[in-house]
Formats: C-alpha cells, sequence, structure tokens
C-alpha cells in the first residue's frame, strides 16, 4: 500500500456545530444536515485527498520524473510477495469507508454519501497511479486493479448488511530503526486482516455464548527480507459495540475500527515453526 494518512483531522472542527437528527443510517442520525456540517465534510474530504497528493508527491515522485510508462509487477509471487497489492485494495477501501462516513457525519443523503464517496476514492487512485506512470515506478494496473477490489468490497458492505461481518483491517509497527511515516517501503511492519465477527455469524440461540467485542482475524504478510509469505491467526476487537455519544465519537470509533490492534496471535512463516504471540505486532 502505497498512501494512507492520518486522518484524526476529521474531529477538529466538529465540535461546536448543530447536530440534526430524524433518522439514522449507518450509526450516523439524518436529515437535511446543516449547510455549515455539510461544509466542514466537504472540507474535510479535500483536505484528506490534498494530503494524499502532496505526500505522494514527495514520498514518490520527487526526482524520479519519467516519460509514461508501464510496470507489470504481478502478483503474489514477484514485488513484496503480494502485500503492496493487499495494501493497495484496503487503502481505497479505507478511503471509501472514511468518505462516506464523513458525508454522513456531515448530513448529506446516504445514497450521496456512498456514491460520491466510492467515486472520488476510484478517481483518486487512478489519479495517483497515473501519477506513478510518469515516475520511475510506472502505471501498474494491478494496482489499480486492486484499488477497485478494495472500493467494491466496501460498497458491497454497505448494500449488503451481511457483509459487515467480514471487515479489512491494517496493523503496522516498524522494527528498529525506521522512519515510521514512510511506511510504505517497509512491507514486512505490514499485516492485513480480514476480521470476522462470531458473534454476527451466530444463531440468536448461541450469541450468548460468544463476547460481541470479541472477532477472530487471519492476517497476511511476509518476512523481514520479503521472501517468505507469512499467515497470523489471532483475535480481534470490535470497538463499534460500544455507544458513541454523538456523531463525533461515533465518527472516531468508525475509523480506529478500521486498524488492527495488538492481540493474541499465531504466525505461520513458510518454512519455520509456528510462533506464539501474547500480543502480535508485526
Amino acid at each position: 500500500m502505497k498512501r494512507l494518512i492520518l486522518v484524526f483531522l476529521l474531529f477538529g472542527m466538529s465540535r461546536a456545530l448543530p447536530q440534526d437528527s430524524t433518522y439514522s443510517f449507518n450509526g450516523f442520525k439524518q436529515e437535511n444536515g446543516s449547510p455549515t456540517r455539510k461544509l466542514v465534510a466537504s472540507g474535510i474530504m479535500a483536505s484528506i485527498i490534498g494530503t494524499s497528493v502532496v505526500w505522494s508527491v514527495d514520498a514518490w515522485w520527487q526526482g524520479r520524473s519519467h516519460p509514461f510508462n508501464f510496470h507489470n509487477e504481478g502478483w503474489f509471487n514477484d514485488y513484496s510477495l503480494g502485500v503492496d497489492k493487499v495494501g493497495h485494495a484496503y487503502a481505497s477501501y479505507f478511503y471509501f469507508h472514511t468518505f462516506h462516513n464523513v458525508m454522513l457525519w456531515g448530513g448529506f443523503d446516504p445514497s450521496t454519501a456512498l456514491w460520491w464517496g466510492a467515486g472520488i476514492t476510484e478517481l483518486l487512485a487512478l489519479f495517483l497511479e497515473v501519477g506513478d506512470g510518469f515516475s520511475t515506478f510506472g502505471f501498474s494496473y494491478e494496482d489499480l486493479l486492486s484499488n477497485t477490489l478494495g472500493v467494491t468490497y466496501g460498497l458491497l458492505q454497505v448494500k449488503v448488511p451481511f457483509l459487515q461481518n467480514f471487515s479489512l483491517k491494517w496493523s503496522y509497527i516498524p522494527a528498529g530503526q525506521r522512519d515510521a511515516l514512510n511506511f510504505t517501503q517497509h512491507y514486512d511492519a505490514h499485516t492485513y486482516w480480514l476480521s470476522c465477527n462470531i458473534h454476527g455469524l451466530l444463531p440468536d440461540e448461541w450469541k450468548d455464548y460468544w463476547p460481541r467485542f470479541v472477532q477472530l482475524a487471519a492476517g497476511y504478510s511476509v518476512d523481514a527480507n520479503q521472501t517468505r509469505r507469512e499467515g497470523v491467526i489471532g483475535l480481534d476487537f470490535n470497538l463499534e459495540i460500544f455507544p458513541a455519544p454523538n456523531p463525533d465519537i461515533l465518527l472516531l470509533q468508525k475509523t480506529i475500527n478500521m486498524f488492527h490492534v495488538p492481540a493474541p496471535a499465531i504466525k505461520l512463516t513458510e518454512r519455520k515453526e509456528p510462533r506464539y504471540y501474547l500480543f502480535h505486532l508485526n
């Protein structure tokens, strides 16, 4: 994954805004939101997009200008053993849900939030990939397709509530002396997770036997040399079960819940013995 930004700036301008409500969608109270809230939501999205572009110029394109070119990176047998491709899917999944939730927070109607969130995410992915095309990295159709898959799954989660039982998450904790913000160079410190809400899948008569807070997750990563694939099986925690007192906390809650926090896990590395973690980091 090449682009993921800090989105906690979503909440700085929200505290003094009026709270409108008539009905709920995705947890957010809805009516025709105030012009101020919609303006702030639009500004937040513009800030995210602008930050993503500026960061890409600084981290990837600066000093690497090149006539437009294509680069066939392959999928899971070549560059980063596929971690980059899974990362692209997660990045667009993350952007889509962030844009969608910010627009709902701002009072846009659900249909507008859904399709604008998806469209802006896909256009941003295309723009950034074209930018790669004019650099030494080259345009990768595999990257763009991975981004599209991430947006598509996010859309399906909104349209098919059953799929909300299976969420994508990311954990990243760099080891040693590394620049944590330049995270896209440290694929061995990335783990991408599919988190399963067991409680939501159980029959009603069995739900009392499984805590709503606890989920199971399967992760994918590579070893320190990026030569061996790693699978991780462990616990995950659903932060959205806790009541949010206002839309601002709900937006923060939904954003944080797209990250996987350290939890007990078993790591399976190719041609190595399983390793057991009380708190899996990377």
